[in-house]
């Protein structure tokens, strides 16, 4: 299935605009029946249509229904929802959004398009319909790639056929899940941008990261600036001494103790050990974050 060109596979191109205008039925205790128009299109009660739990967009910020809601007032439907039959009824692949918005405009009917169609291909048809609309935040789309991976076997490769994107492009995205849960929230609400999270993972430890995150919206940081901070200490994701872009990176002498440290006062620990000692290292990535390491360490005079 070519989806990487959009819906054009599935609904034909040539096929002509419907529109649907508010309709209040007379007897509202009787079922609209569904009428099949010489296009394809159904015109279906809105009460036999659900939502798919498994779509990849979640956030439908209410100014865009309300707008699409005016709009669909005014105008009408002018582009069916595409859905498939389920034992309840129908069920939305592509068109959320439409579905909301005619709703609150008052509609009973929608038209739709009615396509068999499985698990994976559902998924995938709402996946490549929001990634080309730029409907999901950064997010949504990295989680609808992970899951074409992990339950329907994808490679990154076969991904990046299916919406249209570089290979590169996709596995750089997915890779921002693996940031801690307060970065990713500053990445869904466009706090910071996908340049900044994956600079930011160019960093190990998550206390790290985090405070970079903070770095970036406290002072306004470009992805360039981060970049630059970024490269003067990378943390390697595995504890091999060795150098990376000019970066003397040490094995940890004490990992435990380390980790414990760095529990203790919210940032990465580094201990050196030497022959005759050792030196402890604090990193911070912020005027304010040094401040706070101050005040942790600071002894009162009292």
């Amino acid at each position: 299935m070519a989806l990487g060109r959009g819906l054009s596979a599935l609904v034909s191109s040539t096929a002509p605009v419907s529109v649907v205008k508010p309709q209040i039925p007379e007897n509202i205790g009787e079922s609209a029946s569904v009428a099949e128009q010489s296009t394809g299109v159904l015109f279906v009660d809105v009460g036999r249509i659900t939502a798919n739990p498994d779509q990849p967009r979640h956030d439908f910020p209410e100014a865009e229904i309300i707008e699409l809601s005016d709009s669909i007032r005014s105008l009408g439907v002018l582009q069916p929802i595409l859905v498939r039959p389920v034992a309840s009824g129908y069920q939305i692949v592509a068109g959320e959004r439409r579905f909301r918005a005619a709703i609150r405009a008052g509609l009973t009917q929608v038209p739709v398009i009615a396509k068999e169609l499985s698990d994976k291909e559902t998924f995938e048809i709402a996946l490549v319909e929001n990634v080309q609309r730029l409907n999901l935040n950064p997010l949504e789309e990295a989680r609808g790639y992970q899951r074409l991976m992990d339950e329907f076997n994808f490679t990154a490769q076969e991904v990046s056929d299916r919406v249209g994107k570089d290979r590169a492009t996709v596995s750089n995205l997915v890779r921002v899940l693996k940031l801690p849960p307060s970065v990713q929230d500053m990445l869904r609400e466009g706090k910071i941008s996908v340049g900044h999270a994956k600079a930011i993972l160019t960093v190990k430890e998550p206390a790290a990261q985090a405070s970079l995150a903070v770095k970036v919206i406290e002072e306004g940081l470009s992805v360039r600036a981060l970049e630059a901070i970024v490269s003067r200490e990378v943390v390697l994701d595995t504890p091999k001494k060795g150098r990376i872009s000019g970066v003397s990176v040490q094995a940890p002498a004490y990992p435990e103790v380390e980790e414990r440290l760095r529990n203790a006062v919210g940032t990465k620990v580094t201990i050196k050990k030497t022959k005759q000692g050792g030196t402890i290292e604090l990193h911070f990535f912020s005027d304010s974050e040094l401040d706070r390491l101050i005040d942790i360490l600071s002894v009162s005079k009292e």
